[in-house]
Protein backbone atom coordinates (compact mmCIF):
# COMPACT_ATOMS: atom_id res chain seq x y z
CA UNK A 1 0.00 0.00 0.00
CA UNK A 2 1.52 3.18 -1.24
CA UNK A 3 2.10 5.85 1.99
CA UNK A 4 0.06 8.43 1.86
CA UNK A 5 2.29 11.38 2.13
CA UNK A 6 5.86 11.74 0.94
CA UNK A 7 8.40 14.40 1.73
CA UNK A 8 11.00 14.97 0.14
CA UNK A 9 14.01 17.16 0.95
CA UNK A 10 15.44 19.28 -2.47
CA UNK A 11 19.15 20.15 -0.58
CA UNK A 12 20.13 23.19 -0.62
CA UNK A 13 20.03 23.56 -4.76
CA UNK A 14 22.50 22.11 -6.46
CA UNK A 15 21.88 18.73 -8.80
CA UNK A 16 24.72 16.98 -7.20
CA UNK A 17 23.91 17.72 -3.63
CA UNK A 18 20.22 15.48 -3.88
CA UNK A 19 20.42 12.36 -2.93
CA UNK A 20 20.04 9.14 -4.26
CA UNK A 21 17.17 8.75 -2.15
CA UNK A 22 15.71 11.55 -3.57
CA UNK A 23 16.66 11.46 -7.10
CA UNK A 24 14.74 7.84 -7.20
CA UNK A 25 11.42 8.75 -5.68
CA UNK A 26 11.40 11.89 -7.92
CA UNK A 27 12.27 9.65 -11.34
CA UNK A 28 9.16 7.11 -10.29
CA UNK A 29 6.95 10.29 -10.40
CA UNK A 30 8.55 11.19 -13.30
CA UNK A 31 7.72 7.73 -14.88
CA UNK A 32 4.20 7.12 -13.54
CA UNK A 33 3.26 11.06 -14.19
CA UNK A 34 3.11 11.92 -10.50
CA UNK A 35 2.60 15.54 -9.87
CA UNK A 36 5.05 16.58 -7.31
CA UNK A 37 4.32 19.74 -5.38
CA UNK A 38 7.31 22.06 -4.25
CA UNK A 39 6.78 24.87 -1.33
CA UNK A 40 8.23 26.92 -3.54
CA UNK A 41 9.75 27.25 -7.18
CA UNK A 42 11.44 30.03 -6.57
CA UNK A 43 14.40 28.40 -5.75
CA UNK A 44 17.60 26.65 -7.05
CA UNK A 45 16.84 23.44 -6.39
CA UNK A 46 13.50 23.74 -8.79
CA UNK A 47 15.61 25.10 -11.56
CA UNK A 48 17.97 22.10 -11.41
CA UNK A 49 14.85 19.28 -11.29
CA UNK A 50 13.49 21.51 -14.24
CA UNK A 51 17.24 20.77 -16.32
CA UNK A 52 17.97 17.37 -14.92
CA UNK A 53 14.23 15.43 -14.76
CA UNK A 54 12.37 17.54 -17.89
CA UNK A 55 9.33 14.83 -17.47
CA UNK A 56 8.74 15.82 -13.88
CA UNK A 57 5.34 17.55 -13.64
CA UNK A 58 6.04 20.22 -10.67
CA UNK A 59 3.59 22.34 -9.46
CA UNK A 60 3.91 24.68 -6.11
CA UNK A 61 2.02 26.81 -3.30
CA UNK A 62 3.92 30.04 -4.19
CA UNK A 63 0.35 31.43 -4.35
CA UNK A 64 -0.10 31.28 -0.66
CA UNK A 65 3.34 33.60 0.29
CA UNK A 66 1.60 35.96 -1.89
CA UNK A 67 -2.06 35.86 -0.58
CA UNK A 68 -1.34 35.20 3.27
CA UNK A 69 -0.93 38.72 5.42
CA UNK A 70 0.08 36.86 8.70
CA UNK A 71 3.48 34.87 9.42
CA UNK A 72 1.97 32.77 11.81
CA UNK A 73 -0.74 30.99 9.94
CA UNK A 74 1.06 30.83 6.22
CA UNK A 75 2.97 27.17 6.92
CA UNK A 76 -0.73 25.97 8.84
CA UNK A 77 -2.55 26.85 5.98
CA UNK A 78 -0.05 25.23 3.57
CA UNK A 79 0.16 22.11 5.63
CA UNK A 80 -3.86 21.78 4.95
CA UNK A 81 -3.65 22.37 1.69
CA UNK A 82 -1.15 19.62 1.26
CA UNK A 83 -3.44 17.32 3.43
CA UNK A 84 -6.59 18.04 1.13
CA UNK A 85 -4.63 16.70 -1.70
CA UNK A 86 -3.99 13.36 -0.05
CA UNK A 87 -8.19 13.09 -0.67
CA UNK A 88 -7.28 12.57 -4.31
CA UNK A 89 -4.25 9.84 -3.55
CA UNK A 90 -0.63 9.40 -2.34
CA UNK A 91 1.38 13.21 -2.14
CA UNK A 92 4.70 13.71 -2.65
CA UNK A 93 5.83 17.08 -1.15
CA UNK A 94 9.40 18.76 -1.63
CA UNK A 95 10.79 21.66 0.52
CA UNK A 96 14.16 23.22 0.01
CA UNK A 97 17.04 21.56 2.02
CA UNK A 98 16.38 18.93 4.27
CA UNK A 99 12.33 18.36 5.47
CA UNK A 100 13.28 18.64 9.46
CA UNK A 101 15.86 21.82 9.36
CA UNK A 102 13.83 24.98 9.06
CA UNK A 103 11.08 23.86 7.78
CA UNK A 104 7.57 24.96 9.47
CA UNK A 105 5.56 23.71 7.22
CA UNK A 106 6.69 20.04 7.32
CA UNK A 107 6.26 20.07 11.29
CA UNK A 108 2.90 21.56 10.51
CA UNK A 109 1.86 18.86 8.10
CA UNK A 110 3.62 16.08 10.24
CA UNK A 111 1.32 17.16 13.52
CA UNK A 112 -2.05 16.88 10.94
CA UNK A 113 -0.58 13.45 9.91
CA UNK A 114 -0.38 12.08 13.22
CA UNK A 115 -4.30 13.16 14.45
CA UNK A 116 -5.84 11.91 11.33
CA UNK A 117 -3.73 8.56 11.58
CA UNK A 118 -1.90 8.78 8.57
CA UNK A 119 1.46 7.24 7.62
CA UNK A 120 4.51 10.03 6.61
CA UNK A 121 7.73 9.11 4.89
CA UNK A 122 10.60 11.50 5.42
CA UNK A 123 13.45 11.50 2.33
CA UNK A 124 16.10 13.30 4.28
CA UNK A 125 18.31 15.76 2.08
CA UNK A 126 21.50 17.90 2.90
CA UNK A 127 20.08 21.10 4.98
CA UNK A 128 20.67 24.88 3.99
CA UNK A 129 22.78 24.75 7.01
CA UNK A 130 25.98 22.73 5.68
CA UNK A 131 26.37 25.11 2.56
CA UNK A 132 25.57 28.33 5.09
CA UNK A 133 28.06 27.18 7.72
CA UNK A 134 30.41 26.87 4.98
CA UNK A 135 30.41 30.35 3.53
CA UNK A 136 30.56 31.66 7.30
CA UNK A 137 33.49 29.12 8.47
CA UNK A 138 31.40 28.60 11.36
CA UNK A 139 31.03 25.25 13.43
CA UNK A 140 27.10 25.39 14.71
CA UNK A 141 27.93 23.04 17.15
CA UNK A 142 31.07 24.60 18.80
CA UNK A 143 29.34 28.23 18.46
CA UNK A 144 26.15 27.29 19.91
CA UNK A 145 24.18 28.05 17.64
CA UNK A 146 20.54 29.55 17.88
CA UNK A 147 18.60 28.73 14.67
CA UNK A 148 15.42 30.85 13.73
CA UNK A 149 12.77 30.44 11.27
CA UNK A 150 12.43 34.23 9.55
CA UNK A 151 8.47 33.38 9.83
CA UNK A 152 8.14 32.50 13.29
CA UNK A 153 10.52 35.46 14.42
CA UNK A 154 8.87 37.83 12.33
CA UNK A 155 5.22 37.14 13.74
CA UNK A 156 6.60 36.64 17.73
CA UNK A 157 5.35 39.43 19.88
CA UNK A 158 7.72 42.11 22.36
CA UNK A 159 7.08 39.14 24.83
CA UNK A 160 8.08 35.77 22.74
CA UNK A 161 10.53 37.15 21.59
CA UNK A 162 12.45 38.02 24.70
CA UNK A 163 11.35 34.22 25.95
CA UNK A 164 12.99 32.83 22.81
CA UNK A 165 15.92 34.98 21.24
CA UNK A 166 19.16 34.84 23.23
CA UNK A 167 20.85 37.80 21.56
CA UNK A 168 24.18 36.53 23.64
CA UNK A 169 24.31 33.71 21.49
CA UNK A 170 25.34 33.16 17.76
CA UNK A 171 21.89 33.20 15.77
CA UNK A 172 21.14 32.01 12.15
CA UNK A 173 17.67 33.24 10.34
CA UNK A 174 16.50 30.87 7.86
CA UNK A 175 14.01 31.19 5.30
CA UNK A 176 14.59 35.18 4.41
CA UNK A 177 12.76 34.64 0.76
CA UNK A 178 11.79 38.45 0.53
CA UNK A 179 11.98 42.71 1.16
CA UNK A 180 9.07 42.08 2.90
CA UNK A 181 10.19 39.57 5.11
CA UNK A 182 13.30 41.10 5.76
CA UNK A 183 12.05 44.33 7.06
CA UNK A 184 9.79 42.38 9.63
CA UNK A 185 13.03 40.46 10.62
CA UNK A 186 14.75 43.53 11.27
CA UNK A 187 12.36 44.79 13.34
CA UNK A 188 12.56 42.32 15.73
CA UNK A 189 16.16 42.08 15.70
CA UNK A 190 16.33 45.85 16.33
CA UNK A 191 14.00 45.20 19.69
CA UNK A 192 17.45 43.56 20.89
CA UNK A 193 20.85 44.78 18.57
CA UNK A 194 22.06 48.06 17.77
CA UNK A 195 20.92 49.37 14.30
CA UNK A 196 24.52 49.09 12.94
CA UNK A 197 25.36 46.41 14.44
CA UNK A 198 27.22 44.07 11.54
CA UNK A 199 25.25 40.94 10.36
CA UNK A 200 26.29 38.51 7.07
CA UNK A 201 23.71 37.45 4.55
CA UNK A 202 24.42 34.26 2.98
CA UNK A 203 22.41 33.64 -0.71
CA UNK A 204 21.73 30.40 -1.46
CA UNK A 205 21.92 30.36 -4.88
CA UNK A 206 23.27 26.89 -5.88
CA UNK A 207 26.57 27.71 -6.70
CA UNK A 208 29.34 29.03 -4.61
CA UNK A 209 27.87 30.56 -1.50
CA UNK A 210 28.91 33.73 -0.34
CA UNK A 211 28.48 35.55 3.29
CA UNK A 212 27.94 39.15 2.62
CA UNK A 213 28.44 41.87 5.70
CA UNK A 214 26.31 44.55 5.79
CA UNK A 215 24.60 46.52 8.88
CA UNK A 216 21.18 45.24 10.64
CA UNK A 217 19.14 48.64 9.39
CA UNK A 218 20.04 47.95 6.06
CA UNK A 219 18.58 44.27 5.80
CA UNK A 220 15.31 45.39 3.80
CA UNK A 221 17.17 47.29 1.19
CA UNK A 222 18.99 44.61 -0.37
CA UNK A 223 17.19 42.85 -3.34
CA UNK A 224 15.71 38.63 -2.63
CA UNK A 225 15.37 37.76 -6.51
CA UNK A 226 14.71 34.06 -6.93
CA UNK A 227 17.35 32.93 -3.72
CA UNK A 228 16.40 31.91 -0.69
CA UNK A 229 19.33 33.33 2.16
CA UNK A 230 20.24 33.06 5.60
CA UNK A 231 21.19 35.65 7.68
CA UNK A 232 23.63 35.13 10.30
CA UNK A 233 23.88 37.49 13.58
CA UNK A 234 26.93 37.64 15.40
CA UNK A 235 25.92 37.44 19.81
CA UNK A 236 26.25 40.44 21.67
CA UNK A 237 28.68 40.53 24.44
CA UNK A 238 27.23 40.47 27.85
CA UNK A 239 27.69 43.67 28.88
CA UNK A 240 26.17 45.21 25.38
CA UNK A 241 22.91 42.84 25.76
CA UNK A 242 21.62 44.99 28.33
CA UNK A 243 17.93 43.75 28.04
CA UNK A 244 18.54 40.40 29.45
CA UNK A 245 18.15 38.68 32.51
CA UNK A 246 21.28 37.12 31.74
CA UNK A 247 23.05 39.88 31.28
CA UNK A 248 22.70 40.49 35.02
CA UNK A 249 23.26 37.70 36.23
CA UNK A 250 26.89 38.23 34.17
CA UNK A 251 27.38 41.35 36.11
CA UNK A 252 26.75 40.01 39.70
CA UNK A 253 29.02 36.76 38.97
CA UNK A 254 31.68 39.38 37.73
CA UNK A 255 31.36 41.97 40.35
CA UNK A 256 31.63 38.55 43.25
CA UNK A 257 34.92 36.74 41.15
CA UNK A 258 38.02 36.72 42.62
CA UNK A 259 40.63 38.20 42.02
CA UNK A 260 39.01 40.78 39.50
CA UNK A 261 35.87 41.60 40.86
CA UNK A 262 34.55 44.65 43.20
CA UNK A 263 35.94 44.80 46.91
CA UNK A 264 32.54 46.03 48.54
CA UNK A 265 30.67 43.20 46.76
CA UNK A 266 33.11 40.32 47.03
CA UNK A 267 32.78 41.52 51.43
CA UNK A 268 28.70 41.58 51.36
CA UNK A 269 26.66 38.52 53.03
CA UNK A 270 22.72 38.07 53.21
CA UNK A 271 23.32 39.78 56.77
CA UNK A 272 24.68 42.81 55.08
CA UNK A 273 22.51 42.81 53.02
CA UNK A 274 19.60 42.77 54.37
CA UNK A 275 18.96 46.67 54.56
CA UNK A 276 19.88 46.84 51.25
CA UNK A 277 16.68 45.08 50.22
CA UNK A 278 14.74 46.73 52.71
CA UNK A 279 15.55 50.34 51.39
CA UNK A 280 15.26 49.15 47.92
CA UNK A 281 11.57 47.93 48.51
CA UNK A 282 10.80 51.33 49.93
CA UNK A 283 11.76 52.95 47.04
CA UNK A 284 9.97 51.12 44.75
CA UNK A 285 6.83 51.11 47.09
CA UNK A 286 7.80 55.53 46.82
CA UNK A 287 7.69 55.20 43.19
CA UNK A 288 4.57 53.50 42.46
CA UNK A 289 3.08 56.64 44.90
CA UNK A 290 4.49 59.36 43.20
CA UNK A 291 3.07 57.76 39.97
CA UNK A 292 6.51 57.92 38.42
CA UNK A 293 7.05 55.09 36.09
CA UNK A 294 10.39 55.65 34.61
CA UNK A 295 11.59 55.67 38.54
CA UNK A 296 9.70 52.42 39.05
CA UNK A 297 11.81 50.75 36.27
CA UNK A 298 14.69 52.50 37.75
CA UNK A 299 13.66 51.34 41.22
CA UNK A 300 12.46 47.53 39.97
CA UNK A 301 16.24 47.23 38.64
CA UNK A 302 17.77 47.88 41.54
CA UNK A 303 15.36 45.69 43.69
CA UNK A 304 15.95 42.81 41.32
CA UNK A 305 20.03 43.47 41.11
CA UNK A 306 19.49 42.48 45.03
CA UNK A 307 17.29 39.41 44.03
CA UNK A 308 20.43 38.37 41.91
CA UNK A 309 23.21 39.28 44.62
CA UNK A 310 21.69 36.99 47.14
CA UNK A 311 21.70 34.06 44.51
CA UNK A 312 24.67 34.39 43.14
CA UNK A 313 26.34 34.79 47.06
CA UNK A 314 24.19 31.06 47.76
CA UNK A 315 25.87 29.65 44.46
CA UNK A 316 29.13 30.60 45.05
CA UNK A 317 28.36 28.40 48.84
CA UNK A 318 26.91 25.88 47.04
CA UNK A 319 23.29 26.07 48.55
CA UNK A 320 21.15 27.33 45.41
CA UNK A 321 21.30 29.44 41.85
CA UNK A 322 19.08 31.85 40.55
CA UNK A 323 17.95 29.17 38.62
CA UNK A 324 16.55 27.35 41.94
CA UNK A 325 15.00 31.32 42.31
CA UNK A 326 12.99 31.26 39.21
CA UNK A 327 12.35 27.13 39.68
CA UNK A 328 10.61 27.99 43.24
CA UNK A 329 8.33 31.14 42.30
CA UNK A 330 7.18 29.80 38.74
CA UNK A 331 6.09 26.69 40.01
CA UNK A 332 4.23 28.42 42.67
CA UNK A 333 2.85 30.78 40.86
CA UNK A 334 1.33 27.88 38.27
CA UNK A 335 0.41 25.63 41.77
CA UNK A 336 -1.33 28.33 43.32
CA UNK A 337 -3.05 29.41 40.15
CA UNK A 338 -5.08 26.24 38.94
CA UNK A 339 -8.19 28.97 37.68
CA UNK A 340 -5.47 29.98 34.80
CA UNK A 341 -3.09 26.61 34.53
CA UNK A 342 -5.67 24.56 35.10
CA UNK A 343 -9.34 23.32 35.16
CA UNK A 344 -10.87 25.57 38.44
CA UNK A 345 -13.24 28.16 37.43
CA UNK A 346 -13.36 31.08 40.16
CA UNK A 347 -16.00 33.71 39.67
CA UNK A 348 -14.97 36.41 42.02
CA UNK A 349 -11.03 37.60 43.40
CA UNK A 350 -12.23 36.80 46.67
CA UNK A 351 -12.49 33.28 45.60
CA UNK A 352 -8.89 33.33 44.52
CA UNK A 353 -7.94 34.49 48.02
CA UNK A 354 -9.75 31.55 49.36
CA UNK A 355 -8.11 28.61 46.82
CA UNK A 356 -4.53 30.29 47.40
CA UNK A 357 -4.75 30.20 51.31
CA UNK A 358 -6.49 26.51 50.60
CA UNK A 359 -3.40 25.84 48.57
CA UNK A 360 -1.22 26.76 51.18
CA UNK A 361 -2.67 24.90 53.55
CA UNK A 362 -2.52 21.58 51.78
CA UNK A 363 1.05 22.45 50.69
CA UNK A 364 2.38 23.05 54.77
CA UNK A 365 0.05 19.19 54.95
CA UNK A 366 2.23 18.01 52.76
CA UNK A 367 5.45 19.18 54.17
CA UNK A 368 4.57 17.48 57.36
CA UNK A 369 3.25 20.49 59.22
CA UNK A 370 0.55 19.28 61.63
CA UNK A 371 -2.05 22.51 60.31
CA UNK A 372 -4.83 20.50 62.56
CA UNK A 373 -3.44 22.58 65.42
CA UNK A 374 -2.05 25.06 63.78
CA UNK A 375 -3.17 28.92 64.94
CA UNK A 376 -5.58 31.35 63.11
CA UNK A 377 -2.12 33.22 63.20
CA UNK A 378 -0.15 30.62 61.41
CA UNK A 379 1.20 31.69 58.12
CA UNK A 380 0.36 35.86 58.64
CA UNK A 381 3.39 38.20 57.47
CA UNK A 382 5.82 38.99 59.79
CA UNK A 383 9.20 40.49 57.82
CA UNK A 384 7.36 43.33 57.06
CA UNK A 385 6.59 47.04 58.84
CA UNK A 386 5.25 47.16 61.92
CA UNK A 387 1.43 48.24 60.63
CA UNK A 388 1.21 45.70 57.51
CA UNK A 389 1.60 43.04 60.21
CA UNK A 390 -0.72 44.19 62.92
CA UNK A 391 -3.25 44.55 60.31
CA UNK A 392 -2.94 41.11 59.09
CA UNK A 393 -2.84 39.32 62.27
CA UNK A 394 -5.92 41.39 63.26
CA UNK A 395 -7.39 40.29 59.88
CA UNK A 396 -6.78 36.58 60.54
CA UNK A 397 -8.44 36.88 63.92
CA UNK A 398 -11.41 38.37 62.46
CA UNK A 399 -11.75 35.71 60.32
CA UNK A 400 -11.81 33.76 63.67
CA UNK A 401 -14.33 35.61 65.55
CA UNK A 402 -12.62 37.67 67.78
CA UNK A 403 -13.63 41.05 66.26
CA UNK A 404 -15.11 44.07 68.19
CA UNK A 405 -18.83 44.26 67.71
CA UNK A 406 -19.27 47.93 66.49
CA UNK A 407 -16.62 50.78 65.36
CA UNK A 408 -17.72 52.72 68.19
CA UNK A 409 -16.41 50.12 70.33
CA UNK A 410 -13.25 49.86 68.27
CA UNK A 411 -12.99 54.05 69.06
CA UNK A 412 -13.79 53.31 72.51
CA UNK A 413 -11.27 51.11 73.46
CA UNK A 414 -8.59 53.60 71.12
CA UNK A 415 -9.70 56.16 73.89
CA UNK A 416 -9.19 53.51 76.90
CA UNK A 417 -5.36 53.36 75.73
CA UNK A 418 -4.85 56.72 75.13
CA UNK A 419 -5.46 57.35 78.92
CA UNK A 420 -3.81 54.43 80.23
CA UNK A 421 -0.70 55.90 77.82
CA UNK A 422 -1.41 59.40 79.82
CA UNK A 423 -1.22 57.57 83.12
CA UNK A 424 1.71 55.48 82.13
CA UNK A 425 5.05 56.90 84.78
CA UNK A 426 7.93 54.87 83.91
CA UNK A 427 9.63 54.63 80.27
CA UNK A 428 8.87 50.78 79.97
CA UNK A 429 5.03 50.82 80.60
CA UNK A 430 4.49 54.40 78.24
CA UNK A 431 6.40 52.20 75.69
CA UNK A 432 3.78 49.59 76.37
CA UNK A 433 0.98 51.29 76.25
CA UNK A 434 1.79 53.31 72.90
CA UNK A 435 2.20 49.92 71.55
CA UNK A 436 -1.54 49.55 72.40
CA UNK A 437 -2.64 52.51 71.07
CA UNK A 438 -0.96 52.02 67.59
CA UNK A 439 -2.00 48.74 67.86
CA UNK A 440 -6.19 50.35 67.94
CA UNK A 441 -5.41 52.85 65.37
CA UNK A 442 -4.18 49.75 63.03
CA UNK A 443 -7.25 47.85 64.04
CA UNK A 444 -9.94 50.99 63.10
CA UNK A 445 -8.36 51.43 60.34
CA UNK A 446 -8.89 48.04 59.01
CA UNK A 447 -12.65 48.38 59.84
CA UNK A 448 -13.26 51.17 57.44
CA UNK A 449 -10.93 49.33 55.01
CA UNK A 450 -7.54 51.95 55.06
CA UNK A 451 -4.42 50.34 54.54
CA UNK A 452 -2.45 51.41 58.05
CA UNK A 453 1.08 51.34 56.34
CA UNK A 454 -0.38 53.53 53.00
CA UNK A 455 -2.29 56.53 55.05
CA UNK A 456 0.71 56.34 57.16
CA UNK A 457 3.33 56.92 54.22
CA UNK A 458 0.65 59.42 52.92
CA UNK A 459 0.53 61.43 56.05
CA UNK A 460 4.46 61.42 56.43
CA UNK A 461 4.84 62.46 52.61
CA UNK A 462 2.33 65.22 52.89
CA UNK A 463 4.19 66.56 56.15
CA UNK A 464 7.79 66.49 54.06
CA UNK A 465 6.14 68.55 51.46
CA UNK A 466 4.51 70.84 53.85
CA UNK A 467 7.47 71.50 55.65
CA UNK A 468 10.02 71.78 53.08
CA UNK A 469 7.91 74.80 51.58
CA UNK A 470 7.52 76.23 55.04
CA UNK A 471 11.68 76.27 54.57
CA UNK A 472 11.42 77.96 51.55
CA UNK A 473 9.23 80.52 52.35
CA UNK A 474 11.62 81.22 54.92
CA UNK A 475 14.80 81.53 52.66
CA UNK A 476 12.52 83.63 50.63
CA UNK A 477 11.99 86.32 53.32
CA UNK A 478 16.26 85.70 54.62
CA UNK A 479 15.29 83.81 57.66
CA UNK A 480 15.26 79.93 59.16
CA UNK A 481 12.14 78.67 61.14
CA UNK A 482 13.30 79.04 64.63
CA UNK A 483 13.36 83.13 63.67
CA UNK A 484 9.51 82.90 63.55
CA UNK A 485 7.07 83.22 66.83
CA UNK A 486 4.79 80.67 67.48
CA UNK A 487 1.66 82.59 65.70
CA UNK A 488 4.10 83.47 62.61
CA UNK A 489 5.17 79.47 62.39
CA UNK A 490 1.54 78.46 62.70
CA UNK A 491 0.73 81.18 59.45
CA UNK A 492 3.17 80.01 57.29
CA UNK A 493 2.34 76.43 57.98
CA UNK A 494 -1.30 77.75 56.38
CA UNK A 495 0.43 78.92 53.38
CA UNK A 496 2.42 75.86 52.92
CA UNK A 497 -0.45 74.26 53.00
CA UNK A 498 -2.31 76.25 50.01
CA UNK A 499 0.96 76.04 48.06
CA UNK A 500 1.04 71.81 48.40
CA UNK A 501 -2.18 71.52 47.99
CA UNK A 502 -2.61 70.21 44.87
CA UNK A 503 1.16 68.66 44.95
CA UNK A 504 0.45 64.55 44.70
CA UNK A 505 4.00 63.97 44.84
Amino acid sequence: MAIPITIVGLGPGRWEALTLEARDVLAQAAQEQQPVYLRTLVHPAAEALKEHMPDLRLESFDRFYEESDRWETLYTELAEAVYRLTERGPVIYAVPGDPLVGEASVLALLRLARERGLKARIVNGLSFLEPACAALEIDPLAAGMQLLDATALAAWSSEELAGKLIPTTPLLVAQLYNRRLASAVKLALSEFYPDEWPVRLVRLTGAQEEAVELPLYELDRRSYPDQFSVLYVPPLDELTALRLPETLRYITMRLRREPDGCPWDRQQTHETLIRYVIEETYEVVEAIEEGNMEKLADELGDLLLQVYLHAELARQEGQFAIGDVLEHINAKLIRRHPHVFGSVEVSSAQQVNQNWEAIKRQERMAAGEDVQAESALAGAKRAAPALIVAQDYQKRAVRAGFEFPTLDDAFKKLEEELDELKEAATPAHRFEEMGDVLWMVARIAGKLDIDAEAALRSATRKFRLRFQAMEQLARKQGKTLPDYSRPEIRSLWQQAKSLTANDTE
